[in-house]
């Protein structure tokens, strides 16, 4: 979630964790003959002051120090902890080595962490674990952490990279909320599958369970126009990873998503900046080398733009039959597949 202005900060708002909630998945299709089984395991519960080089990304990666207490370096950026609410429900090393973990997924992703320095506070609140964040101008994170979390709920965490992912772009016009929402969700499990902390079956099985929720329902109009939760949080998650896929196919696997958020990032436009949805897209096709972004902004944002999820998938080579992930390496376009979760 992001809010514009620090001061708008409510305990009432929109829980992240809800913009992510799975729906019951629909029979799967027959198991191709080339498909091999994977495990389908549990899914992690929960929802220009810098420019990076876009020939800068480093073969390493990005180095994260932990600077004395609440201080952490990720590469040239500086993160701050601080605490409120009741006592930290772990020690604070272990908190401070979550979000150092989270930022570092992030830099390594991108080549650096988006921004200069970054302020995050962990609120301790009720009983629960991990519950909701809230980003506001790629300066600041909040995160409520409840007395029951435990490492393992730091382990498995989304929270604290969906909220990072705010700060690497450019802040919109409310009417365009679904293109920085969907970026975030689509990404964090991406992110994360790259640094190796959830398997490409996990990632599958998520964006199988819930990326229907962003394809338009009978009225409805573009992504810039109609408000609903499922289009904002899914359908922009459905149209970044369309636009990912199809970035892939236009340059034969060389260019990628990663590649338009670098490109804009390039440019300044990370969570401090003030944007239009013109100039990202424009920003992103420069920097591919393409016009995938502009032409699937016009399909998707001024009309309806559906997408066939079932021959999406069946292209890709992924499915899901009798509760597992299922992946067809024979489908024509599981070369790009693979790499959209492999660094």
């Amino acid at each position: 979630m992001t809010r514009r202005h620090r001061s708008a900060l409510l305990p009432s708002a929109v829980l992240v964790a809800a913009t992510l909630l799975a729906c019951r998945p629909a029979a799967g299709p027959t198991t191709p003959a080339s498909a091999h089984a994977v495990d389908d395991e549990p899914e992690a519960s929960g929802p220009a002051d810098a420019k990076l080089a876009a020939s800068a990304r480093p073969t390493q990666p990005v180095t994260v120090e932990h600077d004395g207490p609440g201080r952490i370096r990720v590469g040239a950026a500086t993160i701050t902890v601080e605490y409120d609410g009741h006592e930290p429900p772990l020690p604070p090393e272990e908190m401070e080595a979550w979000v150092g973990r989270s930022a570092g997924m992030i830099a390594d992703y991108l080549g650096e962490f988006p921004v200069p320095s970054l302020e995050v506070t962990l609120v301790g609140r009720g009983w629960g674990d991990v519950g909701f964040g809230m980003h506001q101008d790629g300066r600041w994170i909040t995160i409520y952490c409840g007395r029951s979390t435990d490492p393992e709920d730091l382990e498995t965490d989304w929270v604290m990279v969906h909220e990072m992912l705010h700060a690497a772009f450019p802040d919109l016009e409310s009417r365009h909320r679904w293109m920085q929402e969907g970026l975030s969700t689509y990404l964090e499990p991406i992110v994360r599958a790259q640094a190796g902390d959830v398997t490409e079956a996990q990632v599958w099985r998520r964006f199988m369970r819930s990326m229907h929720y962003g394809r338009p329902d009978a009225g409805d109009r573009g992504l810039d126009i109609t408000h609903t939760w499922g289009r904002t949080y899914w359908g922009g998650a459905l149209f970044w990873m369309v636009a990912d896929v199809e970035l892939r196919k236009a340059t034969s696997n060389e260019k990628s998503l990663r590649d338009a958020v670098r490109g804009i990032l390039a440019e300044g436009g990370n969570g401090r900046a003030d944007w239009s949805t013109k100039r990202v897209v424009e920003e992103a096709d420069e920097a591919t080398g393409t016009t995938v972004l502009s032409e699937l902004y016009a399909k998707m944002a001024k009309a309806p733009g559906d997408v066939d999820l079932d021959a999406f998938y069946a292209e890709l080579g992924v499915a899901r039959v009798d509760g597992e992930i299922v992946f067809d390496e024979d489908a024509p376009l599981a070369h790009i597949r693979r790499a959209m979760t492999r660094r």
